[in-house]
């Protein structure tokens, strides 16, 4: 499988606004780049989607890391 297919299986909603949000450019035009090998941004789009899902599964198999996570989001309680 290609690269960009094995990517494209990891992505999740929400990855292409980021990437955008990354790069300064808009979700779609990350997605088209993303589409279009010869384009000037491809590079820096798929190493931008490569830090996201890289960040995401470290964040998701660290329990403290999730701990924190949630612990910002909802506040510091006793459960």
């Amino acid at each position: 499988m290609s690269k960009r297919g094995d990517l494209r299986k990891k992505m999740q909603i929400g990855d292409w606004g980021l990437v955008g949000k990354i790069l300064g450019i808009k979700a779609h035009n990350a997605y088209m780049s993303f589409l279009r090998p010869n384009c000037k941004r491809f590079p820096d789009v798929v190493a931008a989607i490569e830090k996201v899902i890289e960040n995401r599964e470290k964040l998701l198999t660290n329990p403290k890391s999730r701990m924190r996570v949630i612990e910002r989001i909802i506040g510091k309680h006793d459960f």
